[in-house]
């Protein structure tokens, strides 16, 4: 359960992030990532950086936001590598030119030795930096595997903020979701709380969510408070999905109900009787 305290702490935390990571484990649910995406989108409205992760790449099934996903931290920094020769760097300067709007790095070598071997220069990305981490249905941070294993410093710096269907032991902020019916409708309140405005993307990634988990809303999980969430997403422009909606075409067709054809002879016989019988009472 949600509480008053854990929503002010929230939004304070929301407030001064300037980076924001959303990471979900290696064996997401459909809800689970149908709140994560809808998360990232909501951060990314929200003018955060954010970026949205996962330890496996999961294939696109028609969630807004999924295919942004990475499986790599580290793309902050450009780093610039070659074979070190003390003879090669005597300084390293840089300057900016203004007519062409271009850096400029200078490695100037030692007098009279030879100049960096430019087909030694190797570019590369490294380093990690977030002000806030949202983990979806995470546990255990071994179970990011390359997300987390040579990134321990940067869960321990930033904030970190749970979200499950109970208290993990970690991060700052560990926001219990059971007393909803599924991740999805969870953070539709939780993004109201936090004043994001819904669009027709994030409505239809948590409708997906919701409807996944309980079986259309028909299960005994959805109870008022999921049909006043589902009424929001719709004004909110949610599409209902046919990988999680029950379509006529597919249900079971048993019995074709037809009008039978008329037996002329039949109707013939059956309109001579009924004439008969109509004189007999006459004449009685």
């Amino acid at each position: 359960m949600i509480t008053t305290d854990q929503i002010n702490t929230l939004k304070d935390y929301v407030k001064a992030a300037r980076t924001v990571l959303v990471i979900v484990g290696s064996k997401p649910t459909e809800d689970q990532l149908s709140a994560a995406t809808s998360l990232y989108l909501a951060c990314n409205r929200l003018g955060k950086e954010a970026g949205l992760y996962a330890p496996k790449e999961i294939k696109q099934n028609g969630l807004a936001g999924l295919e942004e996903q990475r499986q790599e931290l580290g793309k902050q920094n450009l780093v610039v590598e070659f074979d070190y020769n003390e003879e090669a760097v005597d300084k390293v300067s840089y300057h900016i030119s203004q007519e062409t709007n271009k850096f400029y790095l200078t490695i100037k070598p030692k007098k009279g030795a030879k100049p960096l071997e430019k087909s030694s220069v190797e570019f590369n990305y490294a380093g990690a930096d977030a002000d806030l981490i949202f983990l979806v249905g995470v546990h255990e941070l071994e179970d990011l595997e390359q997300l987390y294993f040579g990134y321990e410093p940067l869960f321990d710096n930033a904030i970190v903020v749970t979200l499950h269907s109970f208290q993990p032991e970690l991060g700052n902020l560990q926001l219990d979701l059971s007393g909803t019916s599924s991740f999805s409708e969870s953070l539709a309140y939780l993004l109201e709380e936090l004043e994001v405005e819904l669009n027709a993307d994030m409505a239809s990634n948590l409708l997906r969510g919701i409807e996944n988990v309980t079986n259309n809303l028909q299960s005994r999980t959805a109870n008022a408070d999921t049909f006043e969430t589902v009424a929001k997403l719709l004004r909110a422009g949610a599409r209902r999905q046919r990988s999680s909606a029950v379509i006529e075409e597919d249900l079971p067709r048993s019995v074709e109900f037809e009008p039978k054809k008329k037996n002329t002879k039949n109707s013939s016989n059956d309109s001579n009787n009924s004439k008969a019988k109509r004189s007999k009472k006459s004449r009685k």
